[in-house]
């Protein structure tokens, strides 16, 4: 079935979740040439073998950083009552701390997005490991995988009789940096879920040469995580509506940046990447700016708020 995301209709067959897609999509073709047979053979177990390691290897490393660390949890707190009151939340984060997201949010067992790709299957079995629902190809190349997935996401959050929560980085895994993409707002809009901002950051830390200057956390550490919101996305909303709640987002997600900077940074100075010119609008004793009523007010939610169970509409 076709639909588009803001449609109350969503596609009836689900791809695999998790690692069940990698089996299920595995190519085999016995027209292939021999030595693009051997090829496919040898990358299939050599990423199945990385896949098998690479998760231990991971979950030891984070444990010791968490351990030897003064950890301070903002986030994992905040989105525990918001599951018991609303049956699912979206979160929104920056490509950048993508390495501590499976670890650091554990406690509340996301469900987040991975790659189709030979990369993908290795995150993805990193997250299941740390009790992830994954679906995947939402970081795809392919226009087709991106578009696909969103419908899928939206009958999960729905139909689910448990929590759901899902934590995606909306700068995606090619960027721009700090840019949000309105991909999981369209969820939010259709589950009529509440937004949440989150951020984990480090005072000691590598950033990789990379496009969003991925950061690594070292041992012997202080860690923090925030989380900011509700911010809410009516179902109603036109898409003109969404684009200016987008912009918005965009700039509360940077600013929650900013702050974890001048936390443990110590800095005033924009974090590199962000937009020319860009200055802070939260003030000391202000976490969030609301666009609408009911943002930032948890104990306020709207009237067509989502309520704990499945909720079909027709």
């Amino acid at each position: 079935m076709r639909t588009s995301v803001g449609s109350d209709r969503v596609a009836v067959d689900a791809p695999p979740l998790g690692s069940e897609f990698d089996l299920a999509t595995r190519r085999r073709s016995p027209t292939k040439r021999p030595w693009r047979r051997l090829r496919g053979w040898l990358t299939w177990h050599l990423v199945g073998l990385v896949a098998a390691v690479w998760p231990r290897i991971y979950m030891a490393y984070c444990w010791l950083v968490w351990r030897t660390s003064r950890v301070i949890d903002g986030a994992n707190p905040t989105l525990a009552p918001v599951l018991d009151r609303h049956g699912r939340a979206v979160c929104l984060l920056w490509h950048q701390e993508v390495f501590t997201v499976a670890w650091g949010y554990r406690p509340t067992r996301p469900h987040t997005l991975a790659s189709a790709g030979d990369l993908g299957r290795i995150v993805t079995r990193m997250l299941e490991r740390c009790g992830y629902v994954v679906f995947r190809g939402g970081s795809s190349s392919r226009a087709s995988r991106r578009r696909a997935v969103l419908p899928t996401m939206i009958r999960h959050m729905r139909n689910q009789a448990g929590p759901v929560l899902y934590g995606v980085t909306v700068d995606g895994s090619r960027g721009p940096a700090y840019r949000l993409k309105g991909g999981m707002l369209a969820v939010a809009r259709a589950c009529r879920a509440p937004v949440y901002l989150v951020r984990t950051w480090y005072r000691r830390r590598v950033e990789l040469p990379t496009w969003d200057r991925t950061a690594i956390p070292l041992p012997w550490n202080e860690v923090e995580l925030h989380a900011v919101g509700p911010y809410w996305i009516p179902p109603d909303c036109t898409a003109d509506e969404l684009e200016r709640r987008r912009e918005h987002l965009e700039r509360e997600l940077q600013e929650l940046c900013a702050l974890s900077h001048r936390r443990l940074d110590g800095t005033d100075a924009p974090p590199p990447g962000f937009p020319e010119g860009w200055r802070p609008r939260w003030t000391a004793d202000r976490r969030g700016v609301p666009f609408g009523p009911h943002d930032l007010r948890p104990d306020a939610p709207p009237p067509w708020a989502s309520a704990p169970g499945p909720q079909r509409r027709v």
